[in-house]
């Protein structure tokens, strides 16, 4: 969920249809309305939505390039408070979708969606926008640089429209199998499972994503996981399962450098850690 300034909180939930004789589950994204007004007439914060936006409408329910039919599975929703959209991340779709909310006035729209094409996408509704740019600039061509059933998106920068910093926990669990439907990572093609935490570089006038950084992470996470870059400039990551079945987790602090140094790591033993977030002190206006 989101925590808008005006009280409002923007929350992801399921809805389901039947597809061709199976059950598709897709998600739509909820405005809650102002959970803060504790007025006369909402005394117990009862959620009275004001706008709703459901994946059904507007994507391709035959592109299923991960784990059909959980069609989407979209596990994150940032706001721009730069322009008032929304950011949602569709884990199985391998997509970042930017849709016009304009705090609660949008119709709805899909500005942008990025992330890999597929050698079927043929059409608007399922062709993604961005072009993937390395760090100097050149067209990078490799599609299993982009990111797959990605988890925890966050910007970088305090600038959040038209030319801004993002960076996400790339967990990779279909990558180099982009052509092939439901494949896992690795199928078939002589690559193994890893994770990344790309830091990209938006420009939404030039439809550009620049991979300024893209270190692989210690250990491969096949879900869960969120990154962020710290005050200091060092990237934070976690990797909520690191081996599948065993339920460790670890984050790890790192340098902002091709070859990234450890700088801090907190190794979790027999529990998953969907996500993991620096905060400055467990007290108000207190700095550790």
């Amino acid at each position: 969920m989101a925590i808008l300034p005006n009280g409002h909180i923007i929350v992801l939930a399921n809805t389901q249809q039947t597809v061709s004789g199976t059950t598709v589950t897709g998600d739509v994204v909820v405005d809650l309305g102002d959970m803060e007004n504790v007025s006369g007439d909402n005394p117990n914060h009862v959620p009275q939505p004001t706008w709703a936006w459901n994946e059904f409408n507007h994507l391709d329910i035959n592109r299923r390039p991960y784990n059909y039919p959980d069609w989407t599975h979209t596990n994150a929703v940032l706001y721009s408070s730069t322009d008032g959209n929304l950011i949602i991340s569709i884990r199985h779709q391998n997509w970042l979708v930017k849709i016009d909310y304009n705090n609660g006035a949008g119709a709805g729209d899909i500005i942008w969606k990025m992330g890999a094409v597929l050698s079927t996408d043929t059409t608007p509704a399922d062709t993604a926008n961005f072009t993937l740019l390395n760090a100097d600039g050149t067209p990078d061509t490799n599609a299993t640089d982009w990111f797959f059933a990605q988890h925890g998106p966050n910007f970088t920068t305090t600038n959040t429209a038209g030319q801004f910093g993002l960076t996400l926990f790339d967990n990779g669990d279909d990558r180099g199998v982009v052509d092939v439907a439901g494949g896992t990572c690795g199928s078939g093609q002589p690559v193994t499972c890893y994770s990344t935490v790309p830091n990209l570089t938006i420009d939404e006038t030039a439809l550009t994503a620049t991979l300024t950084l893209n270190p692989t992470t210690v250990d491969y996470s096949w879900f869960g996981g969120n990154a962020e870059v710290l005050a200091n400039g060092n990237v934070e990551y976690d990797e909520c399962d690191t081996l599948m079945g065993t339920d460790n987790a670890s984050v790890y602090e790192v340098t902002p450098t091709a070859a990234p140094q450890t700088v801090w790591h907190m190794a979790i033993t027999g529990q998953d850690a969907y996500r993991a977030m620096r905060i400055p002190s467990l007290y108000p206006g207190v700095q550790w």
